[in-house]
């Protein structure tokens, strides 16, 4: 092979290098400067609004399918009459049927089953929830737990709020590190908005069946209390600085 020949063998791949090379420092975007990233939380602590109750309609016995009817008929009944309740919202929860077992000569046999059906109440009417739940005890329900949540109405308002309180408090950052570092402004690249974060009070558990019935005016009120619960909103993103 001549010199010549050799040489620009030689040549091609390095010029091919450079510009591969020249092409990808092209397409390299600078870090930027003058960039911040920032973080804001607003928090508030809410009255839960909205008292819920849970109950159970529950037989046993041989027989599931007639466990079952029974059963039906109990919670309809129930729902009819806390329907029919001024500002009470009443809806089913799991039904489940499971067996029963007892130990024979040290070997568990199936023993039956167990028909179960749940009612759940709500209202902001504290006094007249526990009035009914009462009632409904007395005639052959379970109460099986109560507590507080918030309604969709005052979860939308206060998130409202945190948004703008945490926005606000993230604006605050940015001007004042715009200023420390020697900037006139800012401009907002990016934004995001956390969910809102609370821890709700768990349901208190209540066990509750009537010895006896009684009428529905004589029925104890099921005791209802609540307290505040704590709500945080949290916004990052990120500024650019200006000068």
């Amino acid at each position: 092979m001549s010199f010549r020949r050799a040489l620009q063998t030689m040549v091609l791949p390095i010029a091919s290098l450079t510009l591969c090379s020249a092409a990808w420092a092209q397409t390299v975007t600078p870090s930027p400067v003058g960039v911040v990233d920032l973080q804001a939380s607003a928090q508030v602590e809410v009255t839960p609004d909205l008292a819920v109750i849970t109950l159970a309609a529950e037989r046993s016995g041989a027989d599931s399918a007639s466990l079952t009817t029974q059963v039906s008929k109990t919670l309809d009944a129930a729902l009819q009459q806390s329907r029919a309740a001024s500002g009470v919202e009443a809806s089913s929860g799991g039904f489940s049927t499971q067996p029963r077992w007892k130990t024979v000569n040290n070997q568990s046999q199936r023993d039956g089953w167990t028909v179960r059906a749940r009612l759940i109440l709500k209202s902001h009417d504290v006094a007249a929830l526990g009035k009914l739940a009462g009632q409904l005890a007395q005639q052959g329900l379970m109460i099986e737990s109560s507590g507080f949540e918030l309604s969709h109405a005052l979860r939308v308002r206060e998130e409202t709020a945190l948004i703008e309180s945490a926005i606000a408090r993230f604006k605050a950052k940015a001007a004042t590190a715009a200023h420390a570092l020697g900037y006139a402004s800012y401009t907002l690249r990016t934004l995001q908005i956390e969910p809102v974060q609370g821890q709700m009070p768990q349901p208190r558990p209540v066990l509750m069946r009537a010895a006896t019935a009684m009428a529905a005016e004589e029925a104890p009120a099921v005791p209802l209390a609540t307290g505040r619960t704590p709500l945080q909103l949290t916004v990052q993103g990120s500024v650019q600085l200006t000068r």
